[in-house]
């Protein structure tokens, strides 16, 4: 039986491990802020994840037909895979959902944050809506996610699909960690990027350019972007936002405080857990590294029937590919199979 308890870490059980570049004497890595200065957040055996249905453009949902649920990567949200979730749905014509992991989008902002608690989160999500079960597609730390979804609630999952990540520890890109730190001076400094009654943000341009910084590339750092409070409307997750004190909806200062990335670059353990049956595919980026040939195997050890799949793009492949991501997640879904009623002849 999965206990909650067992996967929640305590502050004065972490180990804060920082990544500072000895070579320059003023590194991007090297932090501003006090990291004693900064708030704890709530200890939360699970929460209600936000969640949005990504309705077709155009066709008729088969309600009959299994759901099937995104789950996004670490600084993502609902919103990267909005148009691959609904453009799924108008091929398939299945429903399609997608939801905002804890302590991203609009979901609570809450402790721990481990892979076992966000499954148990997803678990708790399906089956508040008596779903028999659903099809998951994960992408980058969502598939992470996904795979201990399916290895813990095995019935709960019919199909896998995971996206560009591994179930097995491995080091997190550098960039990340930029990309981290770069958020938290924008919030150490959020002063310079506020109105004066403190809701809402003067200059978008402006954190942009702070953000260059730290993340040179455009695709990359619109991601970052994306997650600016940008006014009292956003604040939908809850009391969990300090408005006049928070940028992001991104509890960005807490991620580095707990070593968040160390987490995500993680894989738990799992022992005696039973293989997954059902099918499984893999999606990689030839270009980003996350899924390199000789990882296959970790694949192997956790699921017996896997089929991969290699995108020429990079990380994101979400956006670079998304035509080739949809149709590729078309076919091992499967459409709707049609029945066909001969016509009557016509006759004059």
């Amino acid at each position: 039986m999965f206990c909650i308890r067992k996967h929640i870490a305590r502050p004065r059980y972490l180990i804060f491990r920082r990544f500072v570049q000895q070579s320059t004497k003023e590194s991007l890595l090297t932090p501003s802020f006090n990291v004693d200065d900064i708030r704890d957040l709530p200890y939360k055996d699970s929460v209600d994840l936000s969640w949005k249905y990504l309705e077709p453009y155009k066709a008729k949902v088969d309600k009959s037909r299994t759901p099937v649920l995104f789950l996004h990567g670490l600084f993502g949200s609902i919103s990267s895979f909005n148009k691959t979730g609904r453009s799924l749905s108008e091929e398939t014509h299945s429903p399609v959902y997608g939801v905002d992991l804890r302590n991203h989008g609009n979901s609570p902002h809450a402790l721990p944050f481990t892979y076992s608690i966000m499954a148990y989160d997803i678990f708790k999500f399906i089956t508040e809506r008596n779903w028999k079960n659903c099809i998951l597609i994960g992408h980058s730390m969502g598939a992470k996610v996904a795979a201990i979804v399916s290895l813990l609630y095995p019935d709960l999952v019919s199909k896998l699909v995971l996206i560009d990540n591994t179930p097995h520890s491995k080091p997190l890109d550098i960039q990340f960690y930029k990309d981290l730190i770069g958020m938290c001076e924008v919030e150490a400094n959020a002063s310079e990027f506020k109105d004066e009654d403190g809701h809402g943000i003067k200059d978008f341009a402006a954190v942009g350019k702070f953000l260059a910084k730290y993340e040179p590339d455009e695709k990359a750092r619109s991601l970052l972007v994306s997650n600016l409070l940008r006014s009292k409307k956003d604040l939908k997750g809850g009391s969990h936002y300090d408005i006049k004190k928070e940028m992001f909806k991104l509890p960005v200062m807490n991620f580095y405080k707990y070593d968040v990335l160390d987490t995500v670059a993680g894989w738990p353990s799992l022992s005696n857990i039973k293989k997954f049956k059902k099918p499984v595919m893999v999606i990689s980026a030839k270009k980003s590294g996350f899924v390199l040939p000789e990882y296959h195997e970790e694949f192997l050890k956790y699921f017996d029937d896997v089929t991969f799949k290699e995108m020429d793009c990079g990380h994101w492949i979400q956006a670079e590919k998304r035509e080739e991501l949809v149709e590729t997640l078309t076919g091992f879904i499967g459409k709707p199979i049609r029945t066909h009623t001969r016509k009557k002849p016509r006759f004059h």
